[in-house]
């Protein structure tokens, strides 16, 4: 019985390719594992909760469609014939999948809104009298008070009010203003 030899050189030209592939998938894979330990959460711990669960997810999808497309390369290096060209075809998308997941996980950390953040309510007493609300400081040596006035009947006024810091007798957070 005389064996095809067609067969045997059509599985010894793909099984470099899917070394290749498959060499170059767990390079990926633990490249990109690493930058985002490394990374860390940064970037995504001043989102919405609901946007760090959907970025969470798509990580999570990620690196399972890495890992699936590292298998099927494994599979492709060891495998034969037709079987061969079907796995580094599989791991082709599987790779293009995680990818894109990758990509959408990182376009949704760069274009969502950061979540606003609650600062405490302050009473700011000082020279010319008391103040209170949530309190940042300037650059140059002031304290600034963000507050509401009402100057009639129904109206309130949004504003700001800037202290010297060296004015500053006490400060107090308090859990509303008056």
């Amino acid at each position: 019985m005389e064996v095809d030899d067609r067969e045997f050189s059509r599985v010894a030209a793909g099984r470099p390719q899917a070394d290749a592939w498959r060499n170059g998938l767990i390079v990926l894979t633990a490249v990109l594992g690493a930058a985002f330990i490394v990374r860390g959460r940064d970037d995504v711990v001043h989102l919405a909760w609901w946007l760090q669960w959907w970025i969470a997810f798509l990580l999570v999808v990620a690196f399972a469609s890495l890992i699936r497309a590292v298998f099927l390369a494994y599979a492709a290096a060891s495998g034969e014939g037709d079987r061969l060209r079907r796995d580094i075809d599989a791991a082709k998308r599987w790779t293009i999948a995680g990818l894109s997941m990758i990509a959408m996980a990182l376009l949704v950390v760069w274009l969502s809104p950061v979540a606003e953040t609650a600062r405490p309510l302050m009473k700011v007493e000082y020279d010319a009298g008391t103040t209170c609300g949530p309190v940042s400081f300037a650059h140059d040596g002031y304290l600034v008070v963000a507050t509401r006035y009402v100057v009639g009947p129904g109206d309130v006024v949004d504003t700001k009010v800037w202290i010297p810091v060296d004015k500053v007798s006490r400060l107090t957070e308090v859990p509303a203003c008056p």
